[in-house]
């Protein structure tokens, strides 16, 4: 039998190195403080696609048949290891340290397709994935394939926090969580989530915000078949918040009618710096592009909020 790690205990960050890394450091701080003794693992994860390649393509025999497995490949590529990536990585790590990380951090290098390899070694223990956000939008976040859109489109048992942008006063993204709930297993594992994280910020935490739409042409069409009424998902989501600590005074209930996407943005612009908590269901792209997502409109409506997708677990 499997078993998987409890949430919010094994931390991967996927990293685009010379790429920006100083949000998701300044978060994984934030996390560490607020999560204590309970952070049992980080990795810094960089995984080489090929660029070291073209950049000493010249030095290369391209009549090599077998090129990758070459000594002057191989040569190359630990020449890029050592000379460029370990000493950024390295200050990847000790940014990460003045940040306020104190769990031991290793350092992973990869080679292959980045999408597949975070996947992979996501599979191999960790709870949650990093990463911060470049605001693609959402056809161009598919169609040109950026590493978090295909992530997405994967089926993680990971939870992916997409890192937005702080406040001037980095003030925990935390302060104030919205989760969507629905019903599903999905919407409960992110309610579970955020219940973990609100019970270890207490306080920071000041308002969290379950929000529950009814999809007006959708209950007309499964009316008669076991649709969850409102006050029954709203009340179990609550319970799970209340039963991991979270005080009644900061939990809300939102109940609308309408296109899920709609009101739920509405309900982010009243709250402009939320984070956003969302269940995911691991949708292929083609789904994603054409049926359309609540979580996906949201991710690109709101590129400057923190957003965490859950997966079920």
């Amino acid at each position: 039998m499997t078993t998987y790690p409890q949430p919010l205990t094994r931390f991967l960050l996927p990293m685009d190195i010379p790429s920006s890394y100083e949000r998701a450091a300044w978060f994984m701080g934030t996390l560490t403080t607020a999560l204590e003794d309970r952070i049992e693992k980080i990795s810094i994860l960089h995984v080489m696609a090929g660029r070291y390649l073209s950049s000493h393509m010249e030095n290369v025999d391209v009549r090599t048949r077998h090129i990758v497995n070459s000594d002057v490949f191989r040569k190359l590529k630990e020449q890029h290891i050592h000379g460029n990536l370990a000493p950024k990585l390295d200050e990847v790590k000790d940014f990460l340290g003045q940040s306020g990380v104190r769990p031991p951090v290793d350092i992973i290098i990869e080679d292959g397709d980045p999408v597949q390899r975070i996947s992979e070694i996501a599979g191999q223990g960790y709870s949650t994935i990093v990463m911060e956000r470049r605001g693609l939008s959402p056809i161009h976040g598919i169609m040109v394939g950026s590493v978090a859109a295909g992530l997405l489109c994967r089926r993680l048992r990971a939870t992916v926090y997409l890192v937005g942008q702080p406040k001037k006063n980095k003030v925990c993204p935390a302060s104030c969580c919205l989760i969507p709930v629905d019903g599903s297993v999905h919407s409960l594992e992110a309610v579970k989530e955020a219940a973990i994280l609100a019970s270890h910020c207490s306080e920071v935490v000041k308002k969290l915000i379950l929000v529950h739409v009814l999809d007006l042409a959708r209950f007309a069409e499964e009316s008669g078949i076991g649709v969850t009424p409102a006050d029954d998902v709203l009340s179990e989501s609550w319970q799970v918040l209340r039963d991991s600590g979270v005080p009644e005074e900061v939990i809300s209930r939102v109940v609308r009618s309408g296109d899920p996407g709609e009101v739920i943005s509405e309900e982010i612009d009243k709250r402009p710096s939320c984070m956003i908590f969302m269940g995911r269901r691991g949708r292929n792209r083609l789904g994603e592009l054409f049926m359309g997502s609540v979580s996906r409109k949201i991710i690109h409506r709101y590129p400057d909020n923190f957003v965490a997708l859950v997966s079920e677990k």
